[in-house]
């Protein structure tokens, strides 16, 4: 695409005859981006920084306050020739200059019509700062003296001896603390274990700012290290959370790129050799002993470690990672040229307007389109979670933010655009075929999420259970418990074997409780005997010889029933499912020990628990229910689809699991309450759903099942809103206004 870069301007005689120079006060320093050279100029009062080329550069430097700005282009023009600014670039190198404070001149009416931008720049930063609720900044402490003092301790440390000391100090806490891996996912669940242990969320607060402070400080010092400065240090909002940030702006004018770098990640650094240190102590100190001291130096660890690599090193965040990118590429101001160069494409390519501005070398382009796509979408997706939680969690002022980012996310880009199709010069000649265009792309945004309609899904996980048989409407549980103590000495049936209804399968021995019933029985027949002989002597040895039997044959009774629970028996016919039954053979077996289970193999059911709103879609309409054909992909061979049977509901809410594998301990999706021990109590209501799965490929119970229902076809956007409509009435309180 040929590249409109026109020679004079229209608006040329407004500054003609200008004789604007640099402030005085005003610094330069050379930089060097993929082989070009560059200049950043910066004042030092407002702390502002401008990036010039080196034609531009070469321009500016003519200006000294008594050459003309004609003449100065006259000058540059003859020396540079095809590669010297044009008049309109000319006047937009004046324009920035003028709006970053590094400027003077005699200003004219006509001048002043058109360097206008400073006061847009200052309506802009006011805009930014009314439409950044969420991250609002305030400066109180300079701390250009405390960085002085004790920069020669700190450039020990940022030193070729210090990065050494550095690997190894990691190095150490990685190898104590990687293989202790069970310890430390304990100590995570219970870190973050909001009911069990919510009183470590101040904890960790605390922890957060303290490592945030040496974060910030790290910048300072690296910055000062370079020669840069640092006057400003304070509090910002982080969705309503204070935390400390640095001016560290200054390191921008170093000439290195690799000073730049390590400025950027500098806080990450010392953030890393802090959790290093943390991460050793917490290893050698007893949780038991010393549990405050456990838990604030496990915070620190995963705070300084965990934390900082997944939001600092992110480059799609306006962070640390964002900076070092940045410079790594060399591509300045890499989120604001990926955005115009994706936005030029369409222009260029689809709307056919002529490029007013050079395009980018060929190696930038590729990653500035890429850095479009992907920190758009992160931006928006990590906005919407913002909004959607302090909704939820901060009355009134939620609600107001949430409607802010609907505006901001909605409104504003569909206004923008519209203005742009309708008023913008640029599209002189091309705004039919924009119009036209971006009419196109609307339709088939409405066609294809409003009125295309798509299958629509309930997804769930299962565990494949056999199908035992039903009485009273009752499932009978096959597994195989006792209901006394005693020693095994008797196996009855083996493993896999096919068992018959009430077969014994079995049999221990108490030989107290034997003892015991011989002793009873022995004491029945005696009072028999006796009530025998006195029956026509003794009416009253009579009565009491029948009480004492009668105490007998009670206690004789009890006997023979605890005797009769020694021994396990089939409470149906199936197959006996006990692979580990031979290890109790001549062992003491307490009571309620399980040692297998009978299951009906050839039927097989998959049990999983679902959420109201997905129930209702299940359940509410009989016809449609009764068609639903649930797809089921079993752990053990996921490639493979299995078409279940009937979806048969249970008709109340529980929060008791149908299986522990379901929930997050044993690998699946639904939240179990910590303070349960078997992992099988929910920490909400749950209705249980099962499915009738024919077993005529010897498929194993006891393993997860996927399942998808095909419901119904529907458009995104109905579905989209019906699951909004639900995530607010699940967080409904009444106490939003």
């Amino acid at each position: 695409m040929l590249q409109l870069r026109p020679t004079f301007s229209e608006s040329w005689y407004r500054v003609a005859a200008l004789k604007p120079k640099l402030r005085a006060g005003a610094q330069i320093s050379r930089q060097f981006y993929r082989g070009d050279r560059w200049y950043v100029v910066r004042d030092p009062a407002g702390n502002q920084f401008h990036r010039l080329s080196d034609p531009a550069y070469r321009f500016v430097g003519l200006l000294n306050g008594k050459r003309s700005v004609e003449q100065a282009w006259d000058l540059v023009g003859g020396q540079l020739e095809d590669d010297a600014p044009t008049q309109p670039e000319v006047i937009q190198i004046l324009s920035q200059l003028y709006s970053a404070n590094l400027l003077e001149t005699d200003i004219t009416p006509d001048a002043t019509v058109l360097l206008r931008r400073h006061k847009k720049m200052v309506e802009r930063k006011l805009q930014g700062r009314l439409m950044n609720v969420l991250f609002p900044r305030w400066g109180f402490w300079d701390p250009d003296k405390f960085l002085k003092h004790w920069l020669p301790v700190m450039q020990t440390l940022f030193s070729w001896a210090g990065a050494v000391v550095w690997l190894l100090v990691v190095g150490l806490a990685l190898s104590l603390v990687l293989p202790d891996w069970t310890r430390l996912k304990a100590a995570t669940e219970h870190a973050f274990d909001l009911q069990g242990n919510w009183e470590n969320l101040f904890w960790l607060y605390g922890v957060f700012v303290f490592v945030k402070v040496i974060h910030e400080l790290g910048h300072a010092f690296a910055c000062r290290r370079f020669g840069g400065e640092c006057h400003e240090l304070g509090v910002m909002l982080l969705v309503f959370m204070p935390c400390p940030y640095v001016d560290a702006s200054t390191a921008w004018g170093f000439p290195s790129k690799w000073q730049r770098i390590f400025v950027g990640s500098a806080g990450m650094i010392v953030e890393l050799f802090f959790a290093s240190f943390c991460g050793i102590a917490w290893h050698f100190v007893d949780d038991a002993a010393y549990p405050i001291l456990s838990q604030l130096l496990y915070n620190a660890l995963f705070i300084a470690s965990v934390s900082t690599l997944i939001f600092n090193a992110n480059p799609l965040l306006r962070y640390d990672g964002y900076y070092i990118l940045s410079d790594a590429l060399e591509i300045p101001n890499l989120r604001q040229k990926s955005t115009e160069y994706a936005l030029g494409l369409i222009k260029r390519h689809i709307f056919r307007v002529k490029a007013t501005q050079p395009l980018p070398p060929w190696g930038q382009r590729i990653w500035l389109f890429l850095y479009a796509v992907a920190s758009s979408i992160y931006r928006v997706f990590i906005g919407i979670m913002i909004v959607v939680l302090v909704a939820f969690k901060v009355p009134i002022l939620g609600v107001l933010m949430a409607i802010g980012g609907a505006v901001t996310w909605a409104v504003v880009p569909v206004y923008k655009v519209t203005k742009y199709l309708l008023l913008d010069p640029e599209l002189h000649r091309k705004r039919t075929r924009a119009m036209l265009f971006s009419g196109a792309v609307a339709a088939a945004l409405v066609l294809g999420f409003g009125v295309i309609k798509f299958p629509r899904h309930v997804e769930f996980n299962g565990v494949v259970l056999p199908a035992n048989p039903v009485t009273d409407g009752r499932q009978i549980s096959g597994m195989l418990t006792t209901r006394g103590a005693g020693r095994l000495v008797e196996i009855l049936a083996q493993d896999h074997q096919y068992v018959e209804k009430g077969q014994l399968l079995v049999h221990l021995e108490d030989p107290e409780l034997t003892c015991k019933a011989r002793e009873d029985q022995a004491e029945l027949n005696a009072a028999l005997a006796r009530a025998t002989r006195d029956a026509f002597t003794d009416l009253n040895a009579f009565q009491a010889d029948q009480a004492y039997a009668k105490a007998y044959r009670e206690a004789l009774e009890r006997d023979e029933k605890q005797l009769a629970e020694l021994d396990v028996r089939a409470p149906f016919a199936g197959v006996l499912i006990a692979p580990k039954i031979e290890q109790f053979q001549d062992n003491l077996i307490p009571r309620g020990t399980t040692l297998g289970q009978v299951a009906v193999l050839d039927k097989l059911e998959v049990r999983g628990n679902i959420e109201q709103t997905d129930y209702e879609l299940l359940f509410n309409n009989k016809a449609t229910t009764e068609a639903l054909k649930p797809e089921i992909r079993l752990v053990s061979n996921q490639a493979r689809i299995l078409k279940g049977g009937e979806l048969t509901p249970l008709p109340a809410a529980t929060d008791q699991l149908a299986h522990p594998a379901i929930g997050t301990p044993g690998g699946g999706t639904i939240q179990v309450d910590p303070r349960d021990p078997h992992g099988r109590r929910a920490r909400q209501p749950e209705l249980e759903v099962r499915i009738q799965l024919p077993n005529d490929t010897r498929i194993t119970p006891g393993q997860r099942a996927y399942v998808r229902v095909t419901i119904d076809r529907t458009p995104y956007l109905y579905e989209w809103t019906r699951r909004f409509l639900q995530l607010i009435s699940s967080h409904d309180t009444g106490k939003w206004l």
